[in-house]
């Protein structure tokens, strides 16, 4: 059962279940880093499919100020599909088109937001990334087939499934990535959903074991990646949890026992107390957050839900509800058009991005210039359709965001 939005009932959420897979901060990424499709991180640069297929550079233009000056990455997020779960998805919306859903095709999201156009219609947008795997050779069919024969053809294991064996696997759960070693920091050859390494940074002794808290903590003491303020914000690689809301008690909706409200901040306007029934109220910018938080149900549970799980910078569920900021005049998900590129889906709801994701990219807020959105929802094509694939085997379309920006009722 997901747990999003009006859905929440005032009940123990330690005895609901989440479906949500949450993104976390694990690391800033290093110098000696090697960033590959198969990572999910915040800020920094993107990583395409291929280094010679990029998408059209009408796809990373704001689509308000029609530049790409601004453009910065907020996230870069490597999501395969599970084929049973997009079977179901299509399913229960009426569709029955299956012939672009691989589990081992490269599938990547890329989210952009452009920094001068705060507030403004399309100037955040989504690029989803797909570079179909190459057809299996006679060879490579029959030691797969004998593989399925010597493990008695066990399914393979769902993409979007969190395991269970966290000790051996540190990024356990992360529906984005590849199973991990022990070590996420390994060589670069490891498929590990942590960052690669550098051989040389990381090469033990010969003849010893480097443990996983040792290596981790060499990886910790490296340098700082560090980036053109102008063209990216720092970098972050992410791990993936599943929600839980066990063994937590926060103090969500409990105002400090210390506040007190200052009545001058309110402010009435006219001059007799017959100008009150032709004036509003006016609230002064000190209450303005408090006021909404008391009087929007809707924010009331998402900082709810949020307190739980406060370090989250992304929600992860495909086909699921998204956790909405704010109370909304009109119903965000009957607004989501179905893709231009293949008008007989539909796009279902895939992800979100979450307000702490702010603290983590702009190392010096401005009130000025600092990103002002609570929540960034973004929802993808149902059939994973792509129009086009180059000669590498890579196809880039966009897909459809929706934002409700800071303070925001609308």
């Amino acid at each position: 059962m997901s747990l999003s939005g009006s859905d929440l009932e005032d009940e123990n959420y330690s005895a609901k279940q989440s479906q949500v897979c949450l993104g976390l901060v694990d690391t800033p990424v290093k110098e000696g880093d090697e960033i590959t499709i198969e990572d999910t991180f915040i800020g920094g640069e993107p990583k395409w499919l291929h280094p010679e297929s990029r998408p059209d550079d009408s796809l990373l233009l704001c689509g308000a100020c029609k530049s790409s000056t601004h453009m910065r990455l907020l996230l870069q997020a490597f999501a395969p599909l599970d084929y049973d779960l997009m079977e179901e998805l299509q399913r229960r919306n009426g569709l029955h088109n299956m012939a672009y859903v691989n589990p081992d095709d490269d599938r990547v999201l890329y989210v952009f937001i452009c920094t001068k156009c705060q507030r403004k219609a399309n100037s955040v947008r989504c690029i989803r990334g797909v570079k179909k795997s190459q057809p299996a050779t006679g060879a490579q069919r029959i030691s797969n087939k004998m593989t399925d024969i010597s493990s008695e053809k066990k399914p393979q294991s769902n993409p979007f499934e969190v395991s269970t064996d966290s000790e051996n696997n540190p990024f356990s759960g992360n529906p984005f990535a590849q199973k991990s070693t022990e070590n996420p920091f390994a060589p670069p050859t490891s498929t590990s959903s942590g960052s690669a390494v550098d051989d040389k940074q990381q090469q033990p002794p010969q003849g010893q074991q480097i443990s996983s808290k040792t290596s981790r903590k060499m990886h910790d003491n490296l340098k700082d990646k560090d980036y053109d303020a102008s063209q990216a914000f720092k970098s972050y690689l992410l791990y993936v949890e599943e929600e839980s809301f066990k063994n937590k008690k926060p103090d969500h909706l409990k105002l400090p026992k210390n506040l007190k409200i200052d009545k001058n901040a309110l402010e009435l306007t006219g001059e007799s107390e017959s100008a009150l029934e032709k004036d509003p109220i006016k609230m002064d910018p000190r209450t303005e957050k408090l006021s909404k938080f008391l009087d929007d149900e809707t924010f009331q549970k998402f900082q709810e839900i949020v307190g739980y799980n406060p370090g989250q910078v992304l929600r992860y569920e495909l086909g699921g509800k998204p956790l909405l900021y704010a109370e909304t005049k009109v119903d965000l998900l009957a607004t989501v058009a179905s893709p231009g590129y293949n008008p007989s889906s539909k796009r279902v709801f895939e992800l979100q991005l979450m307000p702490k994701m702010i603290l983590d990219l702009e190392e010096k807020i401005s009130l000025e210039n600092s990103m002002e959105w609570g929540t960034i929802m973004v929802f993808t094509d149902l059939e994973n359709y792509v129009p086009q694939f180059d000669d590498n085997n890579i196809g880039y379309v966009q897909e459809a965001v929706k934002i409700q920006w800071e303070s925001s009722t609308s």
